[in-house]
């Protein structure tokens, strides 16, 4: 892809993390919790390690703490430079222990000793794979007077999205008594149980703090989360990517000319652009719809120059919004389903394969059609659904319809 467009991708990851620390610096956040996945591989890169550690050093100064669990990605066997942690951050080990939190300034009792402000119990993935439910070893808090946190990697509630490790449910993480469980491993962002409504824990996933593919579209940020004397935390959502990941449908609808199809993914682009205050902006622009353009974006290549057009000038505005990819799902003006009733060869093949799509005999011959792909491999795919294969019969209905059509 273009070299700037590439260059601020590159930069993103680190710039999300700045982000990240003056936000805590604003805020003058008591301290940061990090749920692991911190590096992208076991093999740490160096120049990854030195940023991570100047940012919290800078935190530390500040007077914010960091606790921090290590996940899937940067485990604790994992390789990485001889480095030493700035006073302030706490690294937990493989088994679920106890940190305090004391905080910016702590609550000092009459023996002189300070009161925490939270007490945090994490714990780390020795190695890669943890395939045991690590949140049934969580202990109750020692006390209850102090605000506890549980921070963990895991996967709640079997999540497909993600490979399953350190499995659990919301009723695993409620039962150690916990008012807050703060987990790291899904991307996304989602509150699991929220305190307010069916009391404590409260138990959230605040998703990474920049998208990093096209899959990982919208806002990604961090969750601020305000604790009072009530001890009901109240969470708000900050976003601190600084290149957004977006998708967008575009209807060829109404369009009968080209330069006007390149309008239209243009305005979308730019809306887009708009939405993301001041971000730039990755996005896979989908075409819907019927209409005329069909036929001209069927032509070979024609995807290809479609791109470079809405590309043309994109990389040199600030900020700026970048089609990564356009893919075609438009269909012709045809009636397919008036054209099934034609006492032709088309209609003819059409009611036939009307009847292989939705008669239970018919499902199960196009399955048995794919089950070599799909089961006669080592390690092959899973079977398809029902739903799959009605799709798959539904794009070759319009395929056969566009080849045999005499209109056509």
């Amino acid at each position: 892809m273009d070299e700037r467009v590439a260059a601020r991708l590159h930069a993103s990851t680190y710039e999300a993390f700045r982000n990240l620390v003056q936000l805590c610096k604003d805020e003058q956040a008591e301290f940061l919790l990090i749920a692991g996945d911190v590096y992208d591989s076991e093999d740490r890169g160096i120049r990854a390690q030195v940023r991570f550690r100047e940012g919290l050093a800078e935190l530390a100064e500040s007077g914010t703490e960091t606790f921090i669990v290590h996940g899937n990605h940067d485990p604790l066997d994992g390789w990485q430079s001889a480095m030493s942690w700035p006073e302030g951050v706490h690294i937990f080990g493989p088994q679920p222990e106890w940190k305090a939190a004391i905080g910016r300034a702590g609550q000092r009792a009459e023996d002189g000793s300070v009161r925490p402000v939270a007490a945090i119990q994490g714990a780390s993935y020795p190695t890669r794979e943890v395939t045991e439910n690590i949140a049934l070893k969580f202990t109750p808090p020692p006390d209850r007077d102090i605000f506890s946190i549980g921070l963990l990697h895991c996967n709640v509630g079997g999540n497909p999205n993600h490979p399953n490790y350190a499995p659990c449910t919301v009723a695993d993480l409620a039962q150690a008594g916990l008012d807050y469980w703060a987990l790291g491993h899904v991307h996304t962002r989602q509150t699991l149980r929220d305190a307010r409504r069916s009391g404590p824990p409260t138990v959230a996933y605040p998703g990474n703090l920049q998208g990093r593919h096209p899959g990982e579209t919208g806002p990604r940020g961090c969750l601020v989360v305000h604790v009072g004397p009530d001890r009901v935390p109240r969470s708000e959502f900050r976003a601190l990517d600084t290149v957004r990941w977006e998708a967008v449908d575009v209807t060829i609808s109404g369009i009968k000319t080209l330069d006007g199809l390149v309008g239209a993914i243009r305005q979308a682009m730019d809306d887009l652009g708009v939405k993301a205050d001041g971000r730039d902006v990755v996005c896979r622009v989908r075409l819907r719809g019927r209409g005329p353009m069909h036929t001209e974006l069927r032509r070979l290549l024609a995807i290809a120059e479609l791109l470079a057009a809405v590309r043309t000038d994109q990389a040199l505005k600030s900020p700026w919004v970048w089609a990564e990819r356009i893919t075609d799902e438009t269909r012709p003006e045809m009636d397919l389903a008036a054209r099934s009733h034609q006492d032709d060869f088309l209609g003819a093949v059409l009611r036939h394969a009307a009847y292989s799509a939705s008669h239970p005999d018919g499902v199960k011959r196009l399955s048995e059609a794919v089950s070599e792909v799909y089961n006669g491999r080592r390690g092959g795919l899973e079977a398809p659904t029902a739903a799959q294969v009605a799709e798959w019969s539904d794009e070759a209905r319009w395929y056969l319809a566009e080849l045999l059509a005499p209109e056509g």
